[in-house]
């Protein structure tokens, strides 16, 4: 029935492109189009954030953490494949795919300075486009992710001091497939003025019996871990950019962004329930706009709340993080 489906909504979107005399394809080339905002805590965004927070896993084996400077390093890119576009009907279409890693690292520790978690995560994405000439709405759009895989790895030597030095310690083996649609107004990487732009979006996982994560119990050390069993999140982001008055120009762009989203408090012990949890993402601070995605560099304060983000460690909420960050999109 998917496929059944699938197939008679291809050839309906084909043919807008292809009904126009001024329709226009291309190939392997940067749309610009339904790129990640600012917020958006999995995106292929480059980021390097110089950070301070209150709190890691009670299992990380150094204690005065909290008292020093962490770092947090996004690495990602996007893969396009397809653009097309009908100036005529003002659609744009674009699909390709993403991957990416966010590293947590403890730089400032002395003896060592180990890596504390790795996430990487990549996907396939497609999007509309549809331009419009109102005042407040200049454009609206979707966009599909029918494959998004994320896996997350303990640092080796957090998780060999804590196998072989903590009487209750677990591995957990964050690894899922989902799919995900959002819908966008006001695309902030087509429009470089002042602009006002919201996403929403809804995630679920592919193997709903699945969850999240798995376990083994040679790295749980024979201990019983509760299963993952909701499959699903959501999200709400907000763009506000400036590039006319105070503090801002076309070239210094202000930027703040905001994602508030609603996932899932892991927990890895039966008597402890799951719980949906808000989780706050903010981003101040200014892009200088040298050119389109792909070549400008911002620098921001970035402040999240709520579940720790990163790996296994999604089982532990109260985390605050306050960083210095500078991104390159």
């Amino acid at each position: 029935m998917k496929k059944i489906v699938l197939l008679s909504i291809l050839p309906a979107i084909f043919s807008i492109f292809v009904s126009g005399q001024d329709s226009l394809h291309r190939f392997f080339d940067n749309p610009e189009m339904l790129q990640p905002f600012l917020s958006e805590t999995r995106s292929s965004a480059i980021k390097v954030e110089l950070a301070s927070l209150n709190k890691l896993d009670e299992n990380y084996y150094v204690s005065d953490h909290a008292g020093r400077p962490f770092m947090e390093v996004h690495l990602g890119t996007t893969l396009p494949l397809l653009y097309l576009a009908n100036p005529q009907k003002k659609i744009r279409f674009s699909a390709g795919g993403f991957l990416g890693n966010v590293l947590l690292i403890d730089m400032f520790e002395e003896t060592t300075a180990p890596v504390i978690n790795t996430d990487y995560f990549f996907g396939l994405q497609a999007g509309m486009l549809k331009d419009l000439d109102y005042r407040h709405i200049k454009n609206f759009g979707f966009i599909l992710i029918p494959v998004f895989h994320e896996s997350t790895h303990l640092g080796d030597e957090f998780a060999l001091h804590g196998y072989h030095d903590i009487p209750g310690f677990r591995r957990i083996n964050v690894s899922y497939e989902a799919w995900e649609i959002a819908a966008v107004i006001n695309d902030p990487g087509t429009i470089k003025t002042n602009l006002l732009s919201a996403k929403a979006g809804f995630q679920r996982l592919w193997n709903y019996a699945g969850g999240y994560y798995s376990a083994d119990s040679l790295e749980t050390k024979g201990n019983a871990v509760a299963p993952s069993l909701k499959n699903y999140t959501y999200f709400m982001q907000l763009n506000l950019q400036r590039t006319k008055g105070f503090l801002c120009s076309p070239k210094w762009m202000q930027v703040f962004s905001a994602e508030i989203y609603n996932r899932l408090k892991f927990s890895y012990d039966s008597p402890i329930p799951e719980a949906r949890s808000w989780n706050l993402n903010l981003y101040l601070g200014w892009e200088h706009v040298s050119g389109g995605a792909g070549r400008n560099i911002g620098f921001y304060v970035r402040y999240y709340h709520g579940i720790i983000p990163n790996g296994q460690f999604r089982n532990t909420d109260g985390y605050r993080y306050l960083a210095l960050s500078i991104v390159y999109h």
